[in-house]
């Protein structure tokens, strides 16, 4: 199927488009704009816990129930507001993972759950503080972009629920003989007497984000009872969200369902799961045995490769020769359902389908050239696969699959009441060029901005840029973040001048205030061509934040103290000294800060 852009857009010479020349009155929702503080909630409940409970005895077993009693809640609430009182903050973007609210299965209706099933606290601690911030400043107000992530962040009850509505699944007294797992697939010698029916997960991958790097369940994107539990859940978080105090500040959700670690449209892949690959661009080392050992020790038949394991579940569950074989069509198609999911269940606010070329999952074609049409972007996203789409075939495949996802996403009528977004989650100031980076993000701003069917822009930063500062200076993440020559090193580079370069190569240029920031209002590079993008958000980690206000050297412990047991905050031992450096670059952050929000803010849609 040839899809076409001018069909959405009705031919708007996107090229030349500014979002300037007319105002926009067909965003009908809440919509994000500004930067917004962005962090792991469940690190910084964790975090909490101990500041909480530091030398008191008889704490709480960490994370329930410690996670739904006082003393985490109000040091959470204490830390955001930290946050929130930065002035160029617009307001929080917590990741999660949707284990950390689900405690236990809640039943098969959403809106009775069973009693102690969820875990709200955490989220209600958002609202709280977001809400307690508004009322004290007011007019002015912050709001919540959310991302919530299933996939290998998915809670345990999930892995029994799936095993107890396999195929053929029996039980007998206690004891149950489900079929749920699908590892059994790969292991050499198979199973016997082992049918694996609708199997719906398996371990043979790793999770290559976060630590430690290990092989844990992931649920199949196809998987009916995976994406039953997840749509419950979606329905339930929509109606506590509802329930919240200033419930109108929660402007935004990325959309998620058929991924891994993260709501990016990312999946294990030839480039996340290859072995033995130095730590550089991203890139983790994995053990030599990658695919030879399942996590109990089973070895796995010879030559098991990403997209042969791949094949071999898409196998199971569609049959031998579906359409789906060697390529990515089921993921495309669970992701049109993710997100006709997620319109259905919200209204009146922000929808954002995170983009990346990190990626879908590849597969190898038989016959060259390559002109299988699993290799052509959808019509009109050519730009978005002009960079490696020539040389690099797999590539090619997994962006041509993330472009026909995003045209369905920009199609009018798609994604219910809501207002659509793009992002991308890898902002640096040196990958600008790449398939699916940031250019593609602005890109779709720019082309659509006076479209009848608009798609808004934001982008997150890939790491910190304040990471371990001052005496970091060319620590790892700092200079993958902020060095223009990344992977060689910036010398001396400080977190202020790393910030300023991300801004100044990356995120501003072909936007209206690019002259500001010492660049050009159009970028013409590869395929890409457009002018006065109108963006609307940055996610900045809450680190980094944190640095610019000069508690980088603060515990939070130093930075919250311990509300319930009346124990003060102890910022006069650990906050940045005036006269030193890290004080002087804090303050030269902080102006950073203020200089990126006043200009983004006059270039967002609508106008704030």
């Amino acid at each position: 199927m040839i899809r076409s852009l001018c069909a959405m857009f009705l031919c708007v010479a996107m090229a030349s488009t500014s979002a300037f020349a007319q105002s926009n009155n067909s965003l009908a929702g809440r919509t994000p704009a500004g930067i917004y503080a962005n962090f792991l909630l469940d690190s910084v409940a964790k975090e909490a816990y101990k500041a909480a409970y530091k030398d008191q005895k008889h704490a709480p077993h960490y994370p329930y129930p410690a996670l739904t009693e006082a003393p985490t809640n109000d040091v959470i609430v204490q830390y955001l507001t930290i946050l929130l009182d930065d002035p160029n903050v617009s307001g929080l973007a917590p990741m999660m993972p949707w284990s950390l609210l689900s405690r236990s299965n809640p039943g098969p209706n959403p809106l009775d759950p069973a009693e102690g099933s969820y875990a709200w606290e955490p989220l209600d601690d958002v609202f709280k503080a977001v809400d307690a911030w508004n009322k004290a400043n007011a007019p002015q107000t912050k709001t919540i972009q959310l991302m919530i992530s299933p996939g290998f962040n998915s809670p345990d009850w999930l892995w029994a629920d799936i095993d107890d509505n396999a195929a053929g699944c029996t039980k007998e007294s206690s004891k149950s003989v489900c079929k749920g797992d699908c590892d059994g697939l790969f292991a050499t010698p198979a199973p016997a007497d082992q049918s694996f029916g609708n199997c719906g997960y398996t371990s043979i991958f790793w999770r290559v984000e976060g630590d430690p790097i290990e092989q844990i369940p992931l649920p199949m994107p196809w998987n009916s009872t995976y994406k039953t539990d997840w749509q419950n859940f979606l329905i339930a978080l929509n109606a506590q969200i509802q329930t919240e105090p200033s419930s109108s500040a929660f402007v935004s959700i990325e959309i998620a369902g058929p991924t891994a670690s993260s709501p990016e449209m990312i999946l294990p892949n030839d480039k996340d799961q290859a072995p033995e690959i130095k730590k550089t661009g991203g890139y983790l080392t994995l053990p030599s045995a990658a695919f030879k050992l399942l996590p109990k020790g089973e070895e796995t038949i010879g030559k098991l490769s990403v997209s042969l394991a791949w094949n071999t579940l898409i196998a199971n569950a569609y049959g031998t020769a579906s359409p789906y074989d060697n390529n990515d069509g089921a993921f495309i198609e669970e992701w049109d359902r993710a997100i006709d999911l997620f319109g259905s269940v919200f209204s009146g606010i922000t929808l954002s389908l995170t983009t990346t070329n990190d990626s879908l999952p590849a597969f190898p074609q038989p016959v060259l050239p390559y002109i299988s049409s699993v290799f052509i972007p959808a019509a009109g996203f050519e730009s978005d696969c002009d960079d490696d789409s020539g040389t690099d075939p797999d590539d090619a495949m997994a962006c041509a699959a993330v472009t026909q996802v995003l045209y369905y996403f920009t199609t009018s009528g798609v994604g219910g009441n809501n207002v659509k977004a793009t992002q991308e989650n890898g902002l640096t100031s040196w990958n600008q060029e790449s398939d699916l980076g940031p250019d593609g993000i602005k890109w779709l701003a720019a082309s659509t901005a006076t479209s009848a069917s608009p798609v808004i822009g934001g982008l997150q930063f890939g790491k910190s840029f304040s990471s371990l500062a001052p005496q970091g200076k060319n620590s790892t993440d700092m200079q993958l973040e902020g060095c223009p020559i990344y992977p060689k090193k910036c010398e001396g580079m400080t977190p202020s001048l790393a910030f300023y370069n991300v801004m100044s190569d990356g995120f501003f240029p072909g936007t209206r205030v690019a002259p500001t920031f010492g660049d050009s209002q159009m970028v013409d590079v590869n395929n890409f061509n457009y002018t006065d993008a109108p963006m609307n958000f940055l996610q900045i980690y809450s680190d980094d934040i944190l640095y610019a206000n000069g508690l980088s050297n603060c515990s939070m412990a130093e930075k919250t103290g311990s509300p319930f047991y009346n124990v003060k905050p102890h910022l006069e031992k650990c906050a940045a000294k005036p006269g030193t450096e890290l004080y002087i670059d804090a303050g030269n952050t902080e102006e950073e800060l203020e200089l990126t929000s006043v200009n983004l803010l006059r270039i967002a849609e609508p106008a704030p």
